[in-house]
């Protein structure tokens, strides 16, 4: 078993889901109040905090993926 099966799997890329479009509500007289205004502001705000969290998550991908990338240029050197 070589190097080059074990890690055939690590660039294969994974499905990506689309990303969801958020629905844009008609504004009306009726519909702005105080209640429906704060609503809507905590409904940001989750998403807001949601889009962190996948930031954050995107990030320590990359560092991890960068990490490997750098071990395998380590043992290629070595084998030269």
């Amino acid at each position: 078993m070589g190097i080059g099966s074990r890690l055939k799997g690590i660039f294969r890329r994974k499905k990506e889901e689309p990303l969801a479009e958020i629905p844009r509500p008609e504004i009306t007289p009726e519909s702005v109040s105080a209640e429906n205004v704060k609503a809507k502001i905590d409904l940001v705000l989750t998403q807001l905090d949601n889009l962190s969290v996948k930031y954050d998550t995107l990030s320590e991908r990359m560092d991890r993926m960068e990490k490997t990338i750098n071990e395998i240029y380590a043992i290629a050197k070595r084998s030269e």
